[in-house]
């Protein structure tokens, strides 16, 4: 009986933290990871966009940013030269989140537009420059 009691309890505690939710060390992982804000704002403008099923950027990019093919948006290699005509510096990936325009200024077109404020912004761009 004691020891079932003792399992029953165990069971209890690995259940509430498992289902615990995963906290980041920063606004702009949390934004990268999660699609949501620190303070659980989500950043996918669903009216806007249209492609709605993906909830962050992990979602097509990966863990490290550079999941799809000949496209890695670490901010080290959108900032390269080499890799883009115009390279992307912070306002130019400011303009790409706001307006969908790639760093020559013509259209993405991605599907997928998200709305942030200049701070989620900001804290979502120091983050990349970490990948």
């Amino acid at each position: 009986m004691k020891n079932s009691k003792l399992a029953i309890l165990l069971f209890i505690c690995m259940a509430i933290v498992s289902c615990k939710p995963k906290i980041y060390s920063t606004n702009g992982e949390t934004i990268y990871k999660t699609g949501k804000n620190i303070k659980g704002e989500k950043m996918l403008d669903k009216s806007a966009s249209r492609i709605t099923i993906v909830s962050s950027c992990i979602t097509c990019h990966g863990k490290n940013g550079d999941r799809m093919n000949g496209l890695s948006i670490q901010f080290s290699s959108l900032s390269n030269p080499n890799n883009f005509t115009i390279p992307y510096n912070d306002s130019l990936v400011y303009r790409f989140l706001d307006d969908d325009l790639k760093s020559d200024g013509t259209k993405a077109d991605i599907g997928v537009i998200w709305k942030m404020n200049d701070q989620d912004k900001k804290d979502l761009l120091d983050y990349l420059k970490t990948l």
